[in-house]
């Protein structure tokens, strides 16, 4: 137990502080000027609400805690079914000490894990604020771009015959809704992780572009609101009500937690409430834009990741226009988008794995 206590605990912990933090250095100052830029926004257009940077302060630990616990009963069971030590609480301890419970892996992991809740409460607010900035008004245009770009059709019309089912539907629904379980779990794996440094702040800092300058500066130019408020931003016939009343009567079958959903985020946006998840905002999907950095990480980690990832992107991206969040050229670009800020990051990124601060 004396490695566990040096390794985490008893010696050298300001020094191993100072270092983890020097490593994190660009999360932190991105982070920090996102939340005085959302401070400023918030103060310059007389936002009521304004910003709430610890919205979801009692919700991370929670869901961190239950996280590491599945981890470490998944854990146990690899080791007592694969390793098969033959002192097992030796062996835990040794590897504890010398692997999972090192200062690096903690500090690291925790120092991430604030900053992503600082990161998506203010990115919260700020997707709330759309609408005040600049008020919905793409969704007729968007609308029309989706039918020409695929030969006069909603493209939710083509998927029909595919994925028209409510079997199908309710299935679609339940990964799309798996969507925020997937990214926390990226969260936490590529936050506690310590294999591959670069990749890992590749991830991160890719993650916060994506969400700043698609969701929040892209998505304020082109402010929509998405087909399923479609007739009631835009005021003109709701081109979407075959498709809202296809869901409903799939939903008499197979559940559609999509609609609750969907009632629930008008409902906030009418009330101007604050809530967790709250905000609507269609063009770019940033469902969409995080599943395709989900397959990019993935096909770095292992070729069956990069599959499997890959294929839930492709449904997330089916999801978004079957369930009647997003236009197809809100996921188009996301994707497309995502693509290049990864590998911009990629190039502006040093080489070497320690990526120390400058």
């Amino acid at each position: 137990m004396q490695s566990i206590g040096y390794q985490i605990g008893l010696a050298g912990i300001p020094d191993r502080l100072g270092k983890v933090l020097r490593a994190h250095f660009w999360c932190v100052a991105a982070v920090a000027v996102y939340l005085l830029a959302a401070l400023f926004i918030s103060r310059y257009f007389s936002i009521p609400n304004g910003v709430l940077p610890f919205l979801y302060i009692s919700v991370v630990p929670v869901v961190t805690g239950i996280y590491i616990f599945s981890f470490v009963i998944l854990y146990l069971v690899y080791v007592m079914v694969a390793v098969r030590p033959t002192r097992l609480f030796r062996y835990l301890a040794a590897d504890a000490g010398t692997n999972w419970l090192t200062a690096e892996r903690l500090f690291g992991g925790l120092l991430i894990i604030f900053l992503m809740q600082i990161f998506f409460s203010v990115f919260t607010s700020m997707k709330s604020l759309i609408p005040a900035i600049n008020p919905f008004a793409w969704d007729a245009t968007l609308a029309a771009w989706d039918r020409s770009l695929h030969g006069g059709i909603d493209p939710w019309l083509l998927m029909q015959p595919v994925f028209g089912f409510p079997v199908m539907t309710s299935a679609i629904n339940f990964f799309y809704q798996c969507w925020l379980f997937v990214l926390y779990g990226f969260l936490v794996w590529q936050g506690f992780s310590l294999r591959d440094q670069r990749l890992r702040m590749q991830f991160f800092l890719t993650l916060v572009l994506t969400w700043v300058l698609l969701g929040n500066v892209v998505a304020t130019v082109l402010s929509s609101a998405g087909p399923v408020y479609y007739g009631r931003i835009t005021g003109l016939e709701d081109l979407y009500v075959p498709l809202m009343e296809y869901l409903r009567a799939a939903n008499e079958t197979y559940p559609v937690w999509a609609l609750e959903l969907h009632d629930r985020l008008w409902d906030a946006y009418a009330l101007d409430d604050n809530q967790l998840g709250k905000g609507i905002s269609a063009m770019p999907s940033i469902h969409v834009a995080s599943s395709v950095l989900f397959a990019l990480v993935a096909w770095r980690a292992h070729r069956v990741a990069g599959i499997v990832f890959t294929v839930y992107a492709v449904i997330v991206m089916i999801g978004s226009v079957h369930l009647a969040w997003h236009y197809a050229l809100d996921g188009y670009l996301a994707a497309l988008l995502t693509w290049m800020l990864w590998h911009v990051t990629g190039r502006l990124l040093p080489h070497d794995k320690a990526l120390k601060a400058p």
